[in-house]
């Protein structure tokens, strides 16, 4: 395990991972992102209920992403089945 610093809007911490480099450089990456995307929203509400915000918005991805991702495994696989019936 390993601590990495990050910088949340001028917000220093740490947190702890047995992550690869690549992984750690696209935390990085995002984190500055979304720091982008949400400055307006930073200097309008408090940073917890930011925070919490972009937290759902995150979750919120992932479903979307998890949901095509199983969906072009069914499709993967029905193809498959139709190959094999061949």
């Amino acid at each position: 395990m390993r601590k990495v610093k990050i910088s949340v809007f001028g917000k220093d911490y740490e947190f702890a991972t047995d992550g690869s480099d690549e992984l750690i450089d696209f935390v990085q990456k995002r984190l500055r992102e979304l720091q982008v995307t949400y400055r307006s929203l930073y200097e309008e509400i408090p940073f917890d209920e930011l925070l919490v915000l972009i937290v759902c918005d995150l979750l919120e991805q992932e479903y979307n992403s998890q949901k095509q991702i199983d969906e072009l495994y069914l499709r993967v696989k029905e193809k498959i089945k139709l190959l094999e019936g061949r």
